[in-house]
């Protein structure tokens, strides 16, 4: 391809755990693009950890980087979660651009060519492409409102509400969106935190309607379950982040919304971690400093009656939330049995 710079670095950033299956296609898919100056950068999160059964996708790692010298292998020495992984590679790379991809996924041949001739064409910060759905054996495009992504300002605000998605492997960046930025570390719905604040940033937004990632839906490893404490932890922290962003944009209907959310995914959280653990010490103190907050406020949104009595438990008798904890955990599992039965 021609470009009005020669020869654009573009950096990918690929975090690795326990994707030995699926980690060829991925490397592949990238060595195969049409453009070719790249730097790939795959972060092994201890896939071999001695925790688990062992899994070689560090070993696959090092393989393909042994024959292709666009490819560099950092090697964690104990799992620390896939927002680690790609801070770490967003601290070591040298591209004018990035891109993001998980270890499971693969992407179209022409994604980098595309994409970048999008940006230098129509000079903008930032392309958000098509995405599929890959599982049992099928291809399933997932559509996109792109009434919401007219302009710079029509995709942010549909960011912050949630109309269109907040992947961060359905966009091109420019390299400056990520200098100051880092993805937050022990939580999930990662993505789902930090997309509206790389935005704010964003000048200008292009759409380019053709499907380049294909996300893979068949690895039970990459499934985050919604039960967990981190899982609603990274709810919480999302909604609550955007309540700021909504009400500088004069978005004041939304920030009730995110207030309803963020506190009712504050309260299943709490639960969830008094029955088995997971948020740290500073996860909690933040949890329980908002739901006080929220109790004593007077415009306090309606969060239905077993989420009242959840927030009950969470400040005043914990045995409630444990109790709430244990059950859906519980619950979860009859399920589990009784589908795969």
């Amino acid at each position: 391809m021609e470009t009005s710079r020669q020869n654009p670095l573009i950096s990918i950033i690929v975090p690795v755990y326990r994707v030995a299956k699926y980690l060829g296609r991925c490397i592949e898919s990238i060595q195969t693009q049409t453009y070719s100056d790249w730097e790939l950068i795959l972060v092994d999160d201890a896939s071999s950890s001695s925790s688990f059964p062992a899994d070689e996708s560090g070993m696959i790692c090092d393989a393909y980087a042994a024959q292709d010298s666009r490819i560099r292998v950092i090697h964690h020495a104990k799992n620390q979660g896939v927002s680690v992984s790609r801070n770490d590679a967003l601290q070591v790379m040298s591209g004018d651009y990035v891109v993001f991809i998980d270890g499971d996924d693969y992407v179209a041949p022409t994604m980098l060519e595309e994409c970048l001739q999008e940006l230098l064409d129509k000079q903008v910060d930032v392309v958000i492409f098509n995405v599929a759905i890959v599982e049992g054996g099928e291809i399933r495009p997932y559509p996109m409102n792109t009434s919401c992504m007219i302009n710079r300002d029509t995709t942010y605000r549909a960011l912050i509400e949630d109309k269109i998605p907040c992947y961060l492997c359905n966009k091109f960046f420019k390299r400056y969106l990520w200098e100051h930025i880092r993805l937050p570390a022990n939580t999930f719905y990662e993505d789902l935190l930090i997309m509206p604040t790389v935005f704010q940033q964003v000048k200008t937004v292009s759409y380019l309607p053709k499907v380049l990632y294909y996300y893979n839906c068949n690895n039970e490893n990459s499934i985050t379950s919604n039960l967990s404490a981190k899982s609603k932890y990274g709810l919480f922290a999302a909604f609550l982040s955007r309540q700021p962003l909504a009400a500088a944009e004069g978005m004041h209907g939304f920030v009730q919304y995110a207030r309803h959310r963020a506190i009712r995914s504050a309260v299943g959280c709490m639960g969830f971690h008094l029955a088995r653990g997971e948020l740290t010490g500073v996860q909690v103190k933040h949890l329980l400093a908002y739901l006080k907050k929220e109790e004593a406020a007077p415009d306090r949104p309606k969060i239905g009656l077993k989420y009242e009595l959840l927030l009950y438990g969470a400040l005043h008798r914990r045995w409630i939330s444990k109790t709430y904890g244990y059950f859906m955990f519980v619950f979860e599992k009859i399920k589990q049995i009784a589908h795969i039965g």
